[in-house]
């Protein structure tokens, strides 16, 4: 699977009890993510990265649910 630097889908780990924490629906370049390693967002807090929103959503909507299962 190839991913595009310029058009990516990042999906984060449940650290805050909303949908939108966990994926917001933009895409994200290398850049925007190379600026927020700078400003101190640690590589753990990242569950995956999609190169398709459809994946993206997928994944974060399973993440969502386990999350307010706990």
């Amino acid at each position: 699977m190839k991913v595009n630097p310029n058009k990516m889908y990042v999906v984060y780990k449940a650290t805050y009890n909303t949908r939108k924490g966990i994926f917001g629906g933009n895409p994200t370049t290398m850049q925007e993510l190379k600026n927020k390693f700078k400003r101190g967002m640690d590589a753990s807090a990242i569950e995956a990265i999609y190169s398709t929103k459809k994946e993206a959503n997928d994944a974060a909507d399973k993440l969502f649910k386990k999350s307010q299962r706990r």
